[in-house]
């Protein structure tokens, strides 16, 4: 069932009003030209077109558009009981600025009406009127609606089934935003929750790492697995929300002076790969994630032939700083010579492991 939203206006252009007004104007909304309240619909249901190359520069802007997709999943929680909610009042904290509190009420409809483009919007007088009476010599202030059988009335005027509240708060760097879900007819609340903002990754980052990378070497038909001490640093760009592309240069050097069968002492050389990475799993409230990747490498090594190889494996970031790689590379065939002057040869797959911290 899809949920109808209302938005307030007190009849006098101030605050979020004029941004509002573009915002209709921009997702196709025609306004009536009846008095208030006035219903208004959405002419088309198309979305607007994504990037799916790029995001935003600004990690709170970044925060809140996830929140606000999260919220528009919750509302469906409770679609069957209220259909039509009036949001009944916008509360920022302290430490939310001016300019970013205009920002978060255009991204916070913007995202709703895509979410749900048959989304109606209503001019609403009575939601946030500030009403003033003198009690005993004493003038009294209050704003929205004064008791439940006001909000009955309105709500029957309206034709809406419930309120929502919607907070925003910030503590240091990160966003919490929150909605509270009333019913009209019965006040009572059906559906209260706090969301956080998932911090937004780093757009680049400079990794170095250490660990141990498995050669494959076949001798008289058995393959050897040959051990390689490497260090490698790696540049990376998010390119997306999910997506990110990296250049990695591993130097690598022997270390298989124990190995029970000896048959090859590998010079030092490096690898050079480009390599692109996907978000499988993003953590709530945090920039860790576990990232599929993929590349393809080349060895930079006379000895090794300039030989091939293709990449894959599991990169699990931990507070977009601390990594630990799981690889899977696929060596090319390539032919080598052993200590005894035969022939060996490297091709295959091996594994890869390595620890790393990114700036």
């Amino acid at each position: 069932m899809k949920i109808g939203l209302w938005i307030t206006y007190d009849g006098r252009l101030r605050g979020v009003t004029p941004l509002l007004l573009a915002l209709m104007l921009a997702g196709g909304v025609a306004l009536s030209a009846a008095a208030p309240p006035a219903i208004a619909q959405t002419r088309s249901a198309a979305r607007p077109p994504e990037e799916p190359f790029s995001f935003r520069q600004d990690e709170e802007l970044y925060q809140l558009e996830e929140a606000v997709t999260l919220i528009a999943g919750s509302l469906n929680k409770v679609a069957d009981k209220v259909s039509i909610l009036a949001i009944n009042g916008v509360n920022f904290g302290k430490d939310v600025g001016g300019e970013f509190r205009e920002k978060a009420r255009v991204i916070f409809l913007e995202k709703l009406l895509a979410a749900n483009p048959a989304v109606k919007l209503v001019q609403c007088q009575e939601c946030e009127r500030l009403q003033t009476r003198i009690v005993r010599g004493v003038l009294k202030l209050q704003k929205g609606i004064p008791s439940g059988e006001a909000r009955q009335e309105l709500a029957r005027k309206l034709g809406v089934q419930g309120f929502m509240d919607i907070g925003v708060f910030r503590e240091g760097r990160q966003l919490t935003m929150y909605i509270q879900v009333m019913e009209a007819e019965s006040g009572g609340i059906i559906l209260v929750e706090e969301i956080t903002g998932r911090r937004a990754p780093r757009r680049d980052s400079l990794t170095f790492s250490f660990g141990e990378m498995i050669l494959p070497i076949k001798v008289g038909g058995s393959t050897t697995d040959h051990r390689t001490i490497v260090l490698a640093v790696r540049e990376s760009l998010q390119i997306s929300e999910r997506t990110s592309f990296g250049i990695e240069l591993a130097f690598y050097l022997d270390n298989n002076a124990n190995n029970p069968d000896p048959h090859i002492d590998l010079d030092a050389g490096a690898v050079l790969a480009p390599t692109l990475g996907l978000d499988i799993f993003q953590f709530t409230g945090s920039a860790s994630r576990v990232t599929g990747y993929i590349g393809l490498g080349k060895f930079i090594s006379p000895q090794l032939e300039y030989a091939n190889l293709f990449k894959a494996g599991l990169l699990f970031v931990v507070g977009d700083e601390l990594e630990v790689l799981l690889g899977y590379n696929y060596f090319q065939t390539t032919t080598l010579e052993s200590q005894s002057g035969g022939e060996v040869e490297l091709g295959g797959g091996g594994y890869e492991i390595r620890f790393g911290y990114r700036f």
